[in-house]
Order: structure tokens, then sequence, then C-alpha cells
């Protein structure tokens, strides 16, 4: 028998090795230029939806952004020998348990040096071992506070790995693979119609893979054909209708087929979610019926009603047709049965931004084109909101560089047709609870958005009192990201929703609803509580 061909590095594996790499450099006090390059590359070969190995082995890789020769040989080496010889040695240096150590909030690599070489602390366990006995306070830097703050982030990091099972991602990470995987789906001969569902479907922050459903009559046709797919890395399990896979972003897919007439049952059945599914099966059997993922049935007949569209589906059992950012089971069937479902607010109801930043700080588009974007997309105003000059690793604006910015701003809007441009900026609220720049320099502006940025572990009543002083600023429009996640990086830190609200209520200040990918801060569920309270929201894409 031939030799078994040589299984290729996935490009999760390919993504870990580099991350590594950089992680290691980053212990090792390298340059940050060589730093960036191997995060490049992994933050690239991790999120590449088909193999990086097959193209390394056609030579193609260097057709991707950013990759050259080095991370090229790097590459192919990882793929004849299984190992690269830069992280073998960089391994023989640090223990490896390091990195995860250096990945806890509050650490960094110049901490996890200290702590490895001043207490000889080489992983998580030996962390909270030495925190428990009092031995981090010891260490140059270091204190009460820190340990306390260490053992928090600790005991955060164990619940989550006890959490086991696949990564949650965000939201705006899958949903283009998933686009794409529907997109052929829907070339397949004799598919009428393909969709996905899921968590993703429903619009939620993260989501931990990729469902999909389909409409066909012949499903071995469509699996043979969705088993094809350049993005399609292995198939781990095959049935009748159904078929588990992985792509090779390492998201796992679960693809089902159902016939046409009972398309809108199953899509109804997998975009869920679970709570609001047992919440529609108890309605439903109220009134007689018994509802699964291929058709309703009427109990006092036996009469099976199959529905070619979720409308159907709903309709059947006297529901009018819910939205899948509402199938969360908190009164959308009630209120669907009354009548009196919202409407949502969609991307064209937006009619401007008013926390967006340029390069004068952390972003990378110039004011003229940020301006010229925003009206492209049918914006009517855009307000520039840089950061202030606390937060100095963004560049951020002294009262001098604002004043400039306000002319340059001034001066773009009188340019610039179509909009209305406008001067703002995203002014820290410090750890005391004053603002980064004085009321003189705010009181030119057009609207003041005041955000936390550090001090995250202070206890509640003291980011209450920051968040609450800033309210009563009279110059403050806005309170930014409010909660200050940052989803799978940062838990939110303490905030009484109840005296945001009401003190935002009190002062007229605007809560935000921050569209960023990895905040999307308020919540749903935290505006909707705001705004039943008489909270004013607005919606900015902190771009």
């Amino acid at each position: 028998m031939p030799p078994e061909a040589t299984r290729l590095p996935s490009n999760r594996e390919l993504a870990e090795a580099f991350q590594s790499i950089a992680d290691y450099m980053s212990l090792d006090g390298e340059s940050s230029y060589r730093i960036l390059a191997y995060e490049k590359a992994a933050d690239l070969f991790g999120g590449h939806p088909v193999s990086v190995a097959e193209m390394a082995s056609r030579g193609e890789l260097r057709d991707l952004p950013g990759v050259g020769q080095a991370i090229e040989a790097k590459v192919l080496e990882y793929i004849a020998t299984g190992e690269i010889a830069l992280l073998e040695s960089l391994r023989e240096r640090y223990p490896e348990g390091l990195l995860t150590v250096m990945h806890l909030p509050g650490m960094g690599p110049k901490k996890t040096r200290l702590v490895w070489e001043a207490a000889g602390i080489g992983d998580i366990r030996g962390l909270e071992r030495a925190c428990r006995e009092g031995r981090i306070r010891h260490i140059p830097g270091m204190g009460e506070k820190t340990e306390a703050k260490l053992l928090q982030a600790i005991e955060a990091w164990t619940i989550r790995r006890a959490g086991g099972g696949e990564i949650r991602r965000l939201h705006s990470a899958v949903e283009p693979q998933a686009a794409r995987l529907v997109a052929a789906l829907r070339t397949v001969p004799g598919v009428f119609a393909a969709d996905y569902a899921g968590s993703l479907r429903r619009l939620r922050a993260t989501v931990r893979d990729i469902d999909l459903v389909v409409a066909a009559e012949e499903p071995a046709a469509v699996m043979d054909a969705f088993e094809t797919l350049a993005e399609v890395d292995r198939v781990d399990e095959r049935g009748d209708t159904k078929l588990a896979a992985k792509t090779h972003t390492g998201l796992g897919v679960d693809l089902r087929i159902v016939r046409p007439e009972s398309y809108g049952n199953l899509l109804q059945h997998f975009t869920g979610s679970a709570d609001h599914n047992v919440a529609l099966r108890g309605h439903a059997q109220r009134l007689g019926y018994k509802i699964s993922e291929y058709h309703v049935e009427e109990l006092a007949t036996g009469r099976l009603v199959t529905c070619a569209t979720e409308a159907e589906a709903y309709e059947t059992v006297g529901l009018r047709y819910i939205p899948p950012e509402l199938r969360e089971d908190q009164g959308e069937i009630e209120a669907a049965e009354a009548g009196t479902l919202p409407d949502l607010v969609d991307l064209g109801d937006l009619r401007g931004d008013l926390h967006v930043h340029s390069d004068w700080t952390d972003g990378r588009a110039t004011l003229e084109q940020m301006a010229l974007g925003a009206r492209a997309r049918g914006l009517d105003y855009l307000c520039f909101a840089d950061h202030s000059q606390s937060l100095a690793m963004t560049g951020g604006l002294n009262p001098e560089r604002l004043l400039d910015q306000i002319e340059a701003i001034r001066d773009l809007d009188d340019r610039v047709e179509g909009i209305r441009l406008l001067a703002g900026i995203e002014v820290d609220i410090l750890s005391d609870g004053r603002l980064d720049l004085p009321d003189e320099a705010l009181a030119g502006l057009d609207f003041v958005t005041a955000s936390i940025h550090s001090g995250f572990g202070q206890p509640r009543a003291k980011i209450m009192h920051r968040l609450t002083s800033a309210m009563r600023n009279p110059y403050v429009r806005s309170i930014g990201h409010p909660s200050g996640r940052l989803l799978g990086r940062r838990e939110p830190y303490d905030v009484d929703l109840d005296e945001l609200t009401r003190v935002a209520v009190e002062t007229g200040t605007y809560l935000e609803i921050n569209g960023s990918p990895d905040r999307l801060d308020l919540t749903a569920q935290a505006a909707r509580h705001a705004a039943a309270a008489g909270a004013t929201l607005v919606v900015s894409s902190d771009a």
C-alpha cells in the first residue's frame, strides 16, 4: 500500500504557532516591528477561509497581503518538519505556561517576565499560589491590590476554561464566511433555498459555530457539493440529511437539508433560540398544536401542516412573524400574539454617527476620507470624536491640538457638500472622576462623548462616581461604551445600570450603543431597560 499522505497543518495550527512566536518575542523584548509581523501573520492565517498550507505548497502564499519571504519560509518549514526552529528555540528559553500568564488582564510581557525572574513563576497555578501566599506584593511595582486583581483574573480564566468546547467568536468574524457558504450552496443544482441559522442569524454578539439550512429534494447531491467547497477542511459526520464539518478557520459547520415544503419549519427551529422554541411550543400546545422541525401538527385531528416559510410557521399557531433578533424568550411570543412587536432599528434608519476616530489619533483614515465615506453611506452628519490626551498610546489630543483639529473640521465642513461635519471628542473619564480636558476646551465642541478607558477594576461606588460626575458636566452629551466590556478579552466593569439610567434621564445625557464588533455596548437587554426608563440612546460606530 502507498504511504499515507502527510497531513498538512490547519490554519488554526499555523495561527497558533505564529502567535506563540510573537508572544515569546514580546517576553524577549524583541522589536515591536518583528512582533507585529508575526501577529499579523497569525491573524491572517487564523481567519483565512481556504487552506494556507495548500497555498504555500503551490507557491501562492506570498499573494496574501503582508506575507514576505521570512513568513513563507517558516510556513514551508512547518509543513516539511512539523515544527518551526525559531519557535522551538524560544520554547527552550521560557516555560510555555508563561504565555497564558502574559495574557491575563493586568499582566503583559514586562510583568510576566518580572514574576518569572523574581519568583520563578512559570504558569497560572504558580501565579495563583504566589498570590495566595502573599509573595507577589513583594515584587517591585506590585502590591496587595495587584494580588487581589490577579486572583480575580485567574478565577475568571478558570471559569472560562471549565466551560470547554469550541471558543466563541465575534459575529463580525464569522458572518462573512457563513455568507460565502450560503452563496455557494445556493448555486448547487436542485437547491431551492439556503440560509444560515442559529445565533449567527439572531445577531448574537458572539457565535460558536455555523448552522446551515437548505431546501432540496436530493440531500446527497447537496452534501457531495458541499464537501468539495474550498473553505471546508474536513467532514466529521454525514447522515442522510445532515452533515457536520470543519472549515479551515476551525469553525464547526452543521448542515441540515429538508424538502422545500418544510423549509420554514426547519429554518425556524434551527434559528432558535432554545428558550424561544420552548416558549413557542408551549404557546402552540395551548392552542392545540405541536411544533417540530418538519411540520406543525393539529393535535385534535392529526393533520400535519408543512410550512415553506417561517412566516407560515408562526401564522399557523396564530402569531405574527417574529424577527430572528427578538427570539430570546423575552416577551416576543406575547407581543406577536398581541400585535405589539417593536420595529427594529435598521441600518437605513441611522441618520448620522456621533463617535468616529480619524488619523489624528488612533484612526486610519483622514478627516476628509471619513467625511466622504459617511456621505457615500447616506449619512446626514458625522461627528469626529478622537481620543483625549491621557490615552498617550493613541496620540490623544491635548487642548492645543484639539483647537487645531476643530479648525480643520470647520474648514472641511465648508468644503464638503451633502453632509454636516461636527467637531467632538471622546474625553477620558479619569480614575478620580475628573475629565481629561478642561471645560474651556470642551466648550468649543459640538458634541462631547465621555468614556472610561482605565481603572476598570475599581469597585462599583468609584466607577459610578466617575460616570455620574461626567454626566453632570454641562458639556458632556453622551457616555461611550458604558460597561467597558471587550468581548472575549475583558469583562464589564461594575456598573449600576439603574443608577446610570436614572442620572442619564436626570441630566439628559445620552447612553451609547457602541457598534464596534468587540463591544456592542450597551447590550440589547441593557438598552431596552434604559429606554423603558426614559433614557435617550445614541447608536454609534466607534469606527
